[in-house]
């Protein structure tokens, strides 16, 4: 059953990966238009390469949160427990600029420990909302094409309790 999973959602990244998406300029957020319902991931295979995939564009947004929010010398965090990742995904719909991006995606991690200055733990929650391009997910970080295919447009970071 996992497997099938998989396999659907890797076909639907490879057919939306082609169509056309949302409203981008440089300098502003994008103009949102969805077309699909928002769905959690739920699959574990799915999830975890979902969020390998997406790492590096939210670990310097984090590093750059909590740098400036405590003037932090050092930051350093475990990775998220599989339970306190979620994320969910929907289509974007066409738009009359270049539309790059064909989804939306919704990241929530969870953090039982996050250091600063190498003495204060903090818990905390941490989402990021991203629009990509479904088809070049995979790419990695160093070819160059990746970057121009991810763009944070929210996110939104608390300390828990």
């Amino acid at each position: 059953m996992k497997k099938v999973t998989l396999m659907l959602v890797v076909i639907f990244f490879l057919i939306a990966g082609n169509a056309s998406a949302s409203n981008i300029m440089k300098s502003e957020k994008p103009q949102i238009m969805s077309v699909g319902k928002e769905i959690e991931v739920k699959d574990q295979a799915t999830k975890m390469f979902i969020y390998d995939t997406m790492q590096v564009w939210m670990r310097h947004s984090l590093v750059d949160y909590y740098h400036n929010k405590y003037h932090a010398d050092s930051i350093s965090w475990g990775g998220p427990k599989p339970e306190g990742i979620r994320i969910w995904i929907r289509q974007l719909g066409p738009s009359e600029n270049d539309g790059i991006y064909t989804h939306l995606i919704k990241v929530s991690l969870q953090r039982d420990e996050l250091i600063i200055n190498d003495k204060k733990k903090i818990k905390t929650e941490d989402s990021f909302t991203y629009v990509v391009n479904a088809g070049l997910l995979s790419l990695c970080p160093e070819s160059g094409k990746s970057e121009k295919e991810f763009k944070l447009i929210n996110s939104d970071h608390k300390v828990r309790p």
